[in-house]
């Protein structure tokens, strides 16, 4: 199955978190198939200084959704990310969300995908479209390509580097 996350830090060493998030996701859940540039984004959702780091990443994996957000968390609890159940948007030092798997149509009490606000972040689109501007959204029936050239998100975001 093609698992499809977005990884996103705004603390610490922004960089470092998100090359050990990559690190463990390759040991624990799959093989990196595909990685998009890392960019410079604008919070999303809440106030706050510091910018995020964003870059999203495919994996081949046997792991069933389920399991594959499992195991993220607890990729994410290890790299100091502190959850709050009273504020849904505040900094982190890794946050990882999955986007797709394969076409997959999922609602469960604790995943829903496609990931529900795709189509609302220019930080999410702008990635994905770099790896894969041509996958069709299986609930929108629209490309990436189509979903960010309607995004009404003008927050900004701007690749960095191809690598890090």
């Amino acid at each position: 199955m093609l698992t499809t996350v977005i990884l996103g830090s705004n603390s610490g060493n922004k960089a470092e978190y998100i090359k050990q998030a990559t690190r463990l996701l390759t040991q624990q859940c799959g093989q990196l198939t595909v990685s998009s540039s890392l960019y410079e984004t604008a919070p999303w959702g809440f106030e706050c200084n510091e910018s995020f780091l964003n870059q999203v990443l495919q994996f081949e994996t046997e792991l069933q959704p389920e399991i594959f957000l499992q195991q993220s968390l607890v990729i994410e609890k290890s790299l100091g990310r502190i959850r709050s159940s009273e504020i849904r948007y505040a900094s982190r030092t890794i946050d990882i969300d999955l986007l797709f798997c394969d076409d997959k149509i999922i609602h469960t009490p604790t995943l829903t995908l496609p990931h529900p606000r795709i189509a609302e972040r220019r930080f999410v689109l702008a990635p994905l479209h770099e790896v894969m501007p041509d996958f069709v959204h299986p609930l929108f029936h629209k490309t990436i390509t189509q979903l960010l050239s309607e995004c009404n998100d003008s927050l900004s975001v701007k690749i960095i580097t191809t690598t890090i």
